[in-house]
């Protein structure tokens, strides 16, 4: 994840996994998300919009994808 923000996350192994899967696979719909990682959608989009608000994840298009963010 060299080219991303520098985070740290290890107390949140849900974030962890989507940071792994984001950082893996790329731009990625909710769905696919919380149905590769067999989390509840519920705490999908929670922890989703919690790392949209730290600066972490962006989304584009309807429906939204989910990418990590770049450093600058």
């Amino acid at each position: 994840m060299g080219k991303y923000r520098e985070i740290n996350v290890t107390d949140n192994p849900t974030k962890r996994a989507i940071l792994e899967f984001l950082s893996d696979r790329g731009m990625s719909y909710l769905g696919d998300i919380v149905r590769n990682l067999s989390l509840s959608y519920s705490k999908g989009i929670k922890c989703i919009n919690e790392m949209k608000e730290e600066g972490l994840i962006d989304n584009s298009i309807n429906p939204p994808k989910y990418d990590l963010v770049q450093k600058d």
